[in-house]
């Protein structure tokens, strides 16, 4: 669920109310005391756009590197909650299976080498995860912590990570609006991509999962055998009342009479 990066002044005094109360009715068991409230905006929702040409970047650095790659995307936003990603960017970095590091002076001389439209556009960094899911590590979020605190009212920030499998973890810090998306919150999409929406969407309409039929087993019925005297002089008293033998063979163990 969409949650706010920075407190408003309604949410402190509400935070300070509930401290107060907190207090007032205090009762600790161990002489410690912990408080912790948790904000969210419910049906909040952004939408990430992938130009056709961006996509196809990100494809080709995930499935054709064997280590890790880090990248930078160019942004505009295109809604209130809608962002294009635009093109993406490979910056200078060293990388082994699992970490991407980069020399801070070639980071910077990239940097500077940019176009300034360019430049002012980069407010996204993606990498990959190569062997693994796309769950963020310790590593990426204190990365993040870093780039939020360099972020003014106005700004906005994305960080995606890919897998192999082409899975995406998406985090958006958006501090125009004061929110911060994250997985859930987000859809990805590419851009132009309407007929491929209508296509899928005709697509799952005709295709049905077939639902599982459980055949209950059987029952086993057991018959209780009688004794052989006793069927053989019923056999003998249905003879002589019908003129015929009434049982199973399977009654008789198996063995047939005669006569």
């Amino acid at each position: 669920m969409a949650r706010p990066i920075i407190m408003t002044d309604e949410m402190k005094q509400k935070a300070r109310e509930d401290f107060d109360n907190l207090l007032d009715n205090l009762k600790m068991s161990d002489g410690n005391l912990s408080y912790n409230r948790s904000y969210n905006y419910e049906n909040s929702q952004a939408l990430v756009l992938l130009t056709p040409e961006a996509y196809r970047k990100i494809l080709a650095l995930v499935t054709s590197f064997s280590d890790e790659v880090a990248w930078h995307g160019t942004v505009s936003r295109s809604g209130d909650n809608e962002f294009t990603i635009e093109d993406i960017l490979v910056y200078p970095q060293e990388v082994t299976g699992s970490t991407v590091n980069t020399d801070q002076i070639l980071y910077t001389e990239w940097l500077y080498s940019l176009e300034d439209e360019v430049f002012n556009k980069i407010r996204m960094q993606g990498h990959s995860h190569v062997n693994m899911g796309v769950s963020p590590s310790g590593v990426d979020s204190s990365h993040r912590a870093k780039i939020l605190e360099q972020l003014e009212p106005n700004m906005f920030y994305i960080f995606m990570i890919w897998n192999k499998s082409l899975s995406v973890h998406t985090l958006i810090y958006d501090m125009e609006r004061n929110i911060l998306y994250e997985d859930q919150d987000v859809d990805v999409k590419i851009q132009g991509d309407e007929e491929m929406d209508i296509f899928l969407s005709d697509a799952k309409e005709k295709v049905q999962k077939r639902g599982v039929t459980t055949t209950k087993p059987s029952r086993k019925i057991h018959v209780k055998k009688r004794p052989k005297r006793q069927i053989q002089s019923e056999f003998d008293a249905d003879l002589m009342e019908h003129g015929y033998y009434p049982y199973d063979i399977y009654d008789l163990g198996g063995e047939a009479w005669r006569l």
